[in-house]
């Protein structure tokens, strides 16, 4: 199998991370932060990173290979990439001379160059075909850093024999590490792998199975490249994986029947008791960038495996209270699962692994007590008893936090008014009436993904099944209720299975969408064991493939057993199981909660960031530099530039909250959401009907009439479209009843239409557009349309 350039970018920061897990066991953390500037820094100097990452890294392949290397140590370490990088250039030598890559035809941003991001670093990489001189350098004073990228080609061969090199039986670690460098090829030590690769198949089974299974592109059989087996580049290269049981795996060639088998050996630890001991100290010092990193404690004398982590419990002490740390209202600590998020400045903890697991924690600024817990029966959520290992913190009070001066926070419409200066109002929903819109909103119903009788519980193994009851979904009281109740039931796929509670969720499939904008969601939420209300969004059609690798956002989600806070996210990257999430929390002031108000939660979508409010407070910011599709790695804002539709559920269990169900009293459980409303940058505010006093624009922009000039008629339908625009929303009224906004579909090349139906001849049809040329934000005049009468015109 061949590695792309992005699976090359990532596996760089990955060797980088595995080194500063083994750093850390040692008490020395290295993971970056980002250091509060206010203002842009000027480069003074730049040194490499590491002896791998320059001067000269040499490669080789069969026609190009890829290349990539963590930036420098800017200014002796005392800026980072995010202060120095609007005065960091990039050049390559062309005829002796240096030219700035973008002026270099053969060089095309992420096509085969460009900057990586992963775990905490950052990075650059290109595939090349020669030799190639890069030069990173500063545009304010000319401090240069140079790298010769150093390409050997080499000629495809097919493989006639492999004698392995390691092993061919290998013991793995406790994490369930273990891999091995590539065998030689054909009896010939000098025949690289890239040589070959193209002929090579690696097969796995446990060792107990006698089926094999082929490992490349097989997401199903849970072999997911990049995440539990992989190729290193150290030491000639080779393979790594990540098992919880032994395994075989084989190496063959595609054309002969060459091939080699190893054996990698889990041993599962066993326990005589649960008793847990320090593995290596219990006082730890933060670094220079405040963090801290421990290894977990041994468990009956050795290190604990993979699957005994959940049943540890971690605490901090609070004013003299010990707290959960995953009450992160009350620890102060955020968990971040994918390293450190350099674009929050919040307290941040997580896992690490290298041979053993640990846990990482930063910035550390202040002294603090840290323990940890296992349970004596050694089953998760037994009692502890005195079985905690206690650690002592000793803070960098200069550790710094990422400057965050440049999210602000934003301003919020009324209740009773929607209108924000500088925005326009494009669809909303303010639940004023008896019923749900149906012209808005859909229901979606029933238990199981596709009638998949293994996704059961939507996938996530919830404990509710969705109706369109009024039971369940109603509105009242100028508030959409979405209601959880106990009502069991059973279904086709799998009888035997009883979803125990009812409850609702719709969303605007194929009747809103957006592509960029701001979205406002105000709501007060239930609490209770197992509650997980929602307010998220996904893609109308999946460009990019199935879950999540054409994306997920989450505007809102909430634990209802955690009631001062809630949290915000995105998911991409791959086909599930291959796909990530980043994610954020915001904490409540004192004395408010979910539940003991309304609160306004928003998200701000632009092309190359998405960043979350609560109540106008800015608490989280993802960035293109951070998120990734598998599927179009040379489009950096793939998979979010598309337009995505909106969901309200309120679900109860699942993965969400560990499994938690709710317990008695818990249910029912009612979401009431008072409006949603979504907006555009640009306009006065308003956009319901207003005429922008510049007018529509050119005739040839938004006109109405025949086929080609923006209005069409088909037997008992119309298809309204605009022209040249980047985005178009259709406002309309059918006989003076009540008024319709939606957004239009967008076909390509400027083009968005929008159809309806079933109209009755003579009907009227009042409606304006609002779209962007190019300048902003306009509204059209209202134009009327009689049915079977007229082709219309302006009133």
């Amino acid at each position: 199998m061949r590695r792309s350039y992005s699976s090359e970018k990532r596996l760089v920061s990955k060797v980088w991370c595995l080194f500063l897990a083994v750093v850390m066991v040692a008490s020395v953390g290295l993971l970056p932060a980002s250091k509060a500037q206010a203002a842009a820094t000027t480069i003074t100097s730049m040194d490499y990173f590491s002896p791998a990452d320059g001067p000269v890294i040499s490669k080789s392949g069969v026609g190009q290979a890829s290349y990539g290397f963590v930036m420098p140590i800017f200014n002796g370490g005392s800026a980072t990439l995010q202060d120095v990088i609007q005065d960091l250039g990039v050049n390559v030598r062309v005829g002796g001379n240096w030219i700035d890559i973008d002026s270099v035809s053969r060089f095309v941003y992420n096509q085969n160059w460009g900057h990586w991001s992963d775990g905490g670093f950052n990075g650059y990489w290109f595939t090349i075909s020669e030799t190639t001189e890069i030069q990173l350098f500063s545009k304010a004073n000319g401090v240069t850093l140079n790298y010769t990228l150093q390409f050997q080609n080499i000629n495809r061969t097919t493989i006639t024999a492999m004698t392995p090199t390691q092993g061919p039986e290998i013991t793995a670690g406790f994490t369930g590490g273990a891999g091995f460098t590539y065998p030689i090829f054909n009896n010939d030590p000098a025949i690289p792998y890239e040589a070959v690769a193209d002929d090579l198949k690696v097969y796995v089974k446990p060792v107990n199975s006698s089926e094999w299974i082929d490992i490349d592109n097989n997401a199903a059989s849970g072999w997911i490249y990049d995440r539990n087996f992989g190729q290193f580049t150290d030491g000639g290269g080779g393979y790594w994986f990540t098992v919880t049981e032994s395994i075989h795996v084989k190496l063959e060639s595609k054309t002969s029947s060459a091939n080699v088998i190893y054996t990698i050996i889990f041993n599962e630890p066993v326990r005589n008791s649960y008793m847990i001991t320090p593995y290596e100290g219990t006082t730890f010092t933060a670094d220079n960038s405040g963090a801290i990193g421990i290894p977990l404690p041994k468990i009956d004398g050795g290190a604990p495996i993979a699957s005994e982590l959940g049943n540890f419990v971690y605490q901090i002490n609070r004013n003299g209270q010990w707290v959960d740390l995953s009450d992160s209202a009350q620890s102060g600590f955020s968990y971040s699962a994918n390293g450190y998020n350099n674009m929050s400045d919040a307290n941040q903890w997580g896992y690490w692994s290298d041979y053993i697991y640990g846990l990482w924690f930063q910035p550390i600024q202040e002294d603090m007590q840290i323990r940890i817990g296992y349970p004596l029966n050694g089953q998760a959520g037994g009692n502890i008893g005195d079985n905690y290992v206690y650690y002592t913190f000793i803070g960098n009070p200069n550790a710094p936090r990422p400057d965050v001066s440049d999210q602000e926070d934003i301003p919020l419409s009324t209740p009773d008014n929607p209108n924000i200066e500088g925005m326009t109002l494009i669809w909303h929903d303010e639940f004023n009436g008896t019923q749900l819109d149906h012209s808005k909103w859909n229901y979606e119903v029933g238990y199981y993904l596709n009638d998949d009788p293994n996704t059961w519980g939507w996938g996530n193994a919830e404990l509710q099944h969705y109706t369109d009851s009024t039971q369940n979904i109603f509105v009242q009281g100028g508030n959409l209720n979405i209601r959880a109740l106990e009502d069991p039931k059973t279904f086709p796929q799998d009888p035997g299975r009883v979803a125990p509670y009812s409850s609702g969720k719709i969303n605007t499939k194929d009747k809103f969408t957006l592509q960029y904008g701001r979205v406002d969601f105000r709501a007060k939420l239930p609490t209770g064991n197992g509650v997980w209300p929602a307010f998220w969004m996904l893609p109308q059609d999946n460009v990019y493939g199935t879950w999540a690798s054409s994306g997920e956002i989450d505007i809102m989600e909430a634990r209802g057993r955690l009631p001062g806070t809630s949290t915000g996210a995105v998911h991409f990257g791959g086909q599930w199981p291959s796909n990530t999430h980043l994610s954020g929390e915001y904490h409540f002031p004192e004395g408010q909660t979910i539940a003991n108000d309304y609160h306004v939660y928003s998200v701000v979508w632009e092309e190359d960031n998405i960043k979350w409010y609560v109540d106008g407070k800015f608490f989280f910011k993802v960035t293109r530099e951070q998120w990734y599709s598998l599927a179009a790695p040379n489009n950096p804002n793939a998979p979010f530039d598309q337009p995505f539709y909106l969901i309200v559920n309120l679900a109860l269990g699942g993965t969400f909250d560990g499994g938690r169900a709710p317990n008695p009293g818990d249910i029912p459980a009612t979401l009431q959401v008072d409006y949603v409303r979504v907006y555009k940058e640009g306009g006065e505010g308003g956009g319901g009907g207003g005429q922008n006093p510049d007018g529509p624009g050119s005739p040839s922009t938004i006109v109405i009439g025949d086929e080609v000039r923006g209005l069409k008629r088909t037997g008992d339908d119309l298809l309204f479209y605009v022209n040249g625009a980047t985005f178009a929303d259709l406002h309309y009224k059918i006989n003076n009843g009540g008024q319709l906004n939606v957004a239009m579909h967008p076909t390509g090349n400027g083009n968005f239409t929008y159809p309806v139906n079933n109209l009755q001849h003579g009907d009227t049809v009042e409606y304006f557009f609002t779209y962007n040329p190019g300048q902003g934000a306009l509204d059209t005049p209202w134009f009327t349309y009689v049915h079977g009468v007229t082709q219309g015109r302006p009133e």
